[in-house]
């Protein structure tokens, strides 16, 4: 079979699979393969609570939906998350009958973890889909591991470990502390950051990270279409390394050591005892002070 025979044989599937107004995208529960699925039910809201006793960890997974957390205030209440959900189908009946076998859960998953979700109470059928959002209340000491496939994540007032991924959507995070980590696909990242390490990355969109609480501070910074911003503070020490292909790169903060040439620079600020590397392959790169 030659390449023309092959390529005419993909184009008549999928010309079929559009006739049948399926659409396809991978993902773990495949919750955005449906076949004609066009009628959702209005949206509803439900509270779960979360187990206090020994909690140190909180995991949050959904495929289409946006997911924030929030820091009680002086760590006081019982923790808990309002999930927004609404389910799709062929018919109003059918969307229904998915919502009533689509489940939310919090479940132990290990000594001090619980896991946030959502599932299906039986075999899901090709038509049904889901949307599924998380707002979640808990101590700003607990550690916040987040992802979704097509929705935005928030975080504000946490002071542990953050990991958070979403394929579709901006970030925005306020971190006092702990490890960061934020990963998007196609969104903007802008976080607020005074902690020892931290990992921004997006493929395309802008990242603006404010670490002016910072003292020394290592991690990586890196769009590849879109301008990079980064504010630094009086106790900030770095060993910088910026770098862009295609934009430029300005500097207004003092530097020791300081090296440049087109579309590079390196150089120490403070003592130097950490290192930022910042990256963007289309786009400029602004290092400055809080001031500026």
């Amino acid at each position: 079979m030659n390449l023309r025979t092959v390529l005419a044989i993909l184009a008549a599937s999928l010309v079929g699979l559009c006739g049948t107004g399926c659409i396809i995208v991978a993902g773990d529960d495949w919750s955005c393969c449906w076949l004609g699925s066009s009628v959702w039910t209005e949206a509803q809201t439900e509270r779960l609570s979360i187990a206090p006793a020994g909690l140190r960890s909180l995991e949050v997974f959904t495929h289409n939906g946006a997911v924030t957390f929030e820091a009680l205030p002086g760590g006081a209440g019982e923790p808990y998350v309002e999930v927004k959900k609404k389910t799709g189908g062929r018919s109003m009946d059918d969307a229904r009958e998915a919502m009533e076998n689509l489940e939310v859960f919090v479940e132990a998953v290990g000594e001090g973890t619980q896991r946030i979700g959502y599932r299906w109470n039986r075999p899901k059928r090709p038509h049904w889909s889901a949307k599924v959002s998380f707002d979640v209340h808990a101590p700003a000491d607990v550690r916040f591991e987040a992802e979704t496939h097509n929705g935005a994540v928030r975080v504000s007032g946490a002071a542990a470990d953050v990991r958070t991924t979403t394929h579709n959507g901006e970030v925005n995070i306020a971190s006092s502390g702990g490890e960061l980590s934020a990963i998007t696909h196609n969104g903007s990242i802008a976080v607020k950051y005074a902690g020892p390490e931290l990992k921004l990355e997006t493929h395309n969109g802008r990242v603006t990270a404010n670490l002016d609480g910072c003292a020394a501070v290592r991690g990586d910074i890196t769009t590849h279409n879109g301008e990079v911003e980064v504010v630094l503070g009086e106790r900030t020490s770095a060993r910088i390394d910026a770098s862009t292909h295609n934009g430029g790169i300005k500097c207004g903060v003092p530097m020791d050591d300081s090296r440049s040439s087109k579309g590079q620079l390196s150089g120490k600020v403070g003592g130097g005892e950490g290192r930022l590397d910042i990256s963007t392959h289309n786009g400029g790169v602004q290092i400055r002070n809080t001031a500026g």
